[in-house]
């Protein structure tokens, strides 16, 4: 079995790990949770996985859907963790994770959209139809670099 917690943690529009929250995941992996997925900073923040325990944790996914007003809470990630179990020992753990960064577009007389921000940059520079506008390919060109970069804490 796998135990995962949903916490609502960190410091509002802040891509930096707290020392709470490193404080609050320590406690939780020593009790016995497996994964830890974070989310109140509106912020995308670091993802960890230790491939010998598999314990996972997504610091903030972001804020997913919402007016995006503030610089950064534009974009955040939906996640997919793989999940295995071995069937020697039945022990299941977590074994890997991917995301699939999005992106809220707000345009003048457009309604807001939720758009994959990788498939979207491809049909903005594909020249596709109703493609998003100059401005917020290069928001998304900018976000993608943000995002990876939190993800991964460089």
């Amino acid at each position: 079995d796998i135990t995962i917690a949903l916490v609502h943690w960190g410091s509002e529009y802040r891509d930096q790990i707290s020392e709470t929250q490193i404080i609050i995941k320590d406690l939780m992996l020593a009790n016995g949770v497996d994964a830890i997925i974070g989310t109140h900073s509106h912020y995308v923040q670091q993802m960890t996985l230790d491939p010998e325990t598999g314990n996972f944790v997504a610091y903030s996914l972001g804020d997913f859907f919402g007016d995006a007003q503030r610089a950064g809470t534009e974009y955040s990630v939906l996640l997919d963790l793989e999940i295995t179990k071995d069937n020697e020992s039945g022990r299941t753990k977590i074994t890997g994770f991917d995301y699939t960064p999005i992106f809220n577009v707000v345009e003048p007389d457009k309604p807001l959209r939720l758009l994959r921000i990788r498939e979207a940059i491809t049909a903005y520079e594909g020249g596709y139809i109703d493609r998003v506008s100059d401005t917020t390919y290069e928001a998304m060109k900018y976000a993608l670099e943000r995002i990876e970069a939190r993800i991964h804490d460089e």
